[in-house]
């Protein structure tokens, strides 16, 4: 079976797992700076939410979230979910447009929802929005995003995981 005919928990685990992984892969990166937390996903597992806790060195000369850390959650969001739909590939961003909407607030939680909205052989189209968690009816930011496929899957993290247990 492939991925898209699995099970809630079954994408659940594996987002997990994969953003555990990408998180800590490389000690002192933005992914390890900027922790995203899981949230939800769909049942196919194309749509993921994580969120981000806004913290005080996150801040704009206005004492906003800044827009890159807003450009970089964004992207981190739609990268976590074609990284996993990719078989575990790394998939760096080719191309990136972000609307910021209206400022992120220090010390709040930013939630955002990505989503897949095209995916070939090489390439992966996704969508996002961000909201502050105690304002979701006021979008922060959306973006749009492609990634391409450079090399070839990696092993399943939750798989890996569920050996060692």
């Amino acid at each position: 079976m492939n991925a898209m005919t699995q099970s809630r928990e079954y994408h659940e685990q594996r987002l997990r797992a994969a953003i555990f992984r990408r998180a800590h892969a490389e000690p002192g990166s933005v992914n390890d700076r900027i922790p995203p937390q899981f949230q939800s996903c769909s049942d196919d597992g194309l749509i993921c939410t994580v969120s981000y806790k806004l913290k005080p060195e996150m801040r704009n000369p206005m004492g906003w979230l800044h827009g890159g850390v807003t450009s970089a959650m964004l992207d981190m969001g739609m990268g976590l979910l074609v990284y996993y739909h990719a078989g575990f590939s790394l998939c760096p961003t080719s191309s990136m447009t972000v609307n910021f909407l209206r400022p992120g607030r220090i010390g709040g939680t930013l939630l955002v929802q990505s989503e897949i909205t095209f995916h070939g052989r090489k390439i992966f189209h996704a969508s996002s929005r961000a909201w502050m968690r105690d304002d979701p009816e006021n979008l922060v930011a959306t973006a749009t995003a492609s990634y391409m496929i450079t090399r070839p899957p990696l092993s399943d993290p939750a798989a890996e995981e569920s050996k060692t247990k």
